[in-house]
């Protein structure tokens, strides 16, 4: 990911060293790590997730992490960004799945809801076929 070096200061204002910016390819919010680049394990926690709406925090547990590079590599980051939400999209249905296979719906709504899990479902699944993931 891209990891933009970003100069921290101690509360009075003296230099305090750097730490590297990026967005998270899996929930989409801004994490922070250390001034050194390479491997490192994301941050999404499900205090960010929910404060935030960004996705569901189920979904971003036991990600891969990421690879911190220099912005300025030759790498397509909108590729890197797709990659993680593909991730995202398979926990998503893998969740959704196991929901569905709990549910004995009963009356009419619950019948209902158990419809529009399924149809999300397909949805879900319709994409990460689109990309080649196996499903």
């Amino acid at each position: 990911m891209a990891a933009h070096l970003v100069a921290d200061h101690y509360p009075d204002g003296r230099p305090a060293g750097h730490t590297r910016v990026i967005t998270c390819p899996y929930c989409r919010m801004q994490h922070t790590h250390g001034e050194m680049l390479g491997h490192r394990a994301a941050h999404c926690t499900d205090y960010v997730a929910k404060r935030h709406q960004v996705v569901d925090p189920r979904d971003t547990r036991n990600s891969p992490g990421y690879v911190l590079c220099d912005p300025a590599e030759s790498i397509n980051w909108q590729l890197e960004y797709v990659y993680g939400q593909l991730f995202v999209l398979r926990n998503r249905l893998q969740r959704l799945r196991a929901d569905a296979a709990r549910m004995d719906p009963l009356s009419a709504r619950e019948r209902s809801v158990k419809a529009n899990l399924q149809a999300e479902i397909a949805r879900i699944t319709r994409t990460l076929r689109k990309a080649g993931v196996n499903v």
